[in-house]
């Protein structure tokens, strides 16, 4: 008596890509639009002048874009609110400094208004943003 083994049929293993494929694209997508996203958030052209240098430290910014509109640290705020914030902010800090970064088109009366008011709240230091000249 003869005894006959059926030979199971194993599936073969494979993996499969197109998943993977998949959110390859979709994380290149992400990362394209947000890109895009925060360079278009960009709304002021800086002055150009080939002694800029890169700060370390985190100042206080002020923001003046083309229109003069304001913004302290990322929030847009009124100029009539600008010295009771920048009081309130400046007391936070042990190095009473501003960075002032002006859109290259304002006026000096509007440069010149920003300046007064951080003094009046007790800023120390100023610097004045600008975009390095590549040479």
């Amino acid at each position: 008596m003869a005894i006959k083994f059926q030979k199971e049929n194993k599936k073969e293993f494979k993996i499969d890509l197109i998943p993977m494929i998949n959110i390859v694209f979709l994380l290149l997508i992400f990362f394209m639009l947000t890109s895009s996203a925060i360079q278009a958030n960009q709304k002021i052209q800086l002055p150009k002048a080939h002694s800029a240098e890169l700060l370390n430290e985190r100042n206080i910014i002020v923001v003046i874009d083309s229109n003069g509109s304001l913004e302290l640290d990322g929030d847009a705020i009124a100029l009539e609110s600008l010295l009771p914030e920048l009081t309130e902010k400046l007391k936070s800090k042990e190095k009473k400094s501003v960075e002032i970064q002006g859109d290259q088109s304002i006026e000096f009366e509007t440069f010149g208004k920003i300046i007064d008011i951080a003094k009046q709240a007790g800023a120390v230091d100023f610097f004045l943003a600008a975009e390095q000249i590549k040479s």
